[in-house]
């Protein structure tokens, strides 16, 4: 029996969490809010604050920016990877442990991705907390670090062989 393959995937896997139709954005969509809620319990809980009022307030600002930061450094890792030669573009697309440079460029998306997420909680998913802004630093700084976009890193390269 002849097995067909699909060699012509252009994208890697994770450009396929911002696609809507895909049965793989609806698991992340349900990952993310699951992930975002955890990290807010934990920012309140290191905060020594209210977890469900905290949540009421600032949720829906924390998920949607959160997926706009993941979308933005996969959009510019995108056109990046378009735009260099080829091994680079590899590197940065299905491989990021295949070469040095490659690894940096992906670390540094995955790094303004989190950037961003902390400068989006910060002066927006938090402005309707009564925190003080050292809190609200705290927590966004922790959102930041532990809901970067690490799949950026994931060598796609597997799913294809």
């Amino acid at each position: 029996m002849k097995k067909d393959r699909f060699y012509n995937i252009l994208f890697p896997l994770w450009f396929f969490l911002f696609i809507p139709s895909t049965w793989l954005f609806l698991i992340t969509f349900l990952g993310n809010a699951a992930i975002d809620s955890l990290v807010l319990a934990l920012g309140c809980k290191m905060n020594h604050r209210p977890f469900v009022s905290t949540w009421k307030k600032s949720f829906l600002w924390v998920f949607a920016f959160g997926y706009l930061a993941d979308f933005l450094g996969g959009a510019l890792l995108f056109i990046l990877s378009t735009a260099l030669d080829n091994p680079l573009a590899y590197a940065m697309m299905f491989n990021p442990f295949s070469s040095f440079a490659g690894f940096l460029l992906v670390a540094l998306m995955v790094a303004a991705a989190g950037g961003l997420i902390y400068l989006f909680n910060l002066k927006v998913s938090f402005r309707k907390l009564d925190w003080p802004f050292k809190e609200k630093r705290q927590a966004a700084l922790v959102l930041a670090v532990l809901t970067a976009p690490y799949l950026f890193l994931f060598p796609s390269i597997l799913l294809y062989r």
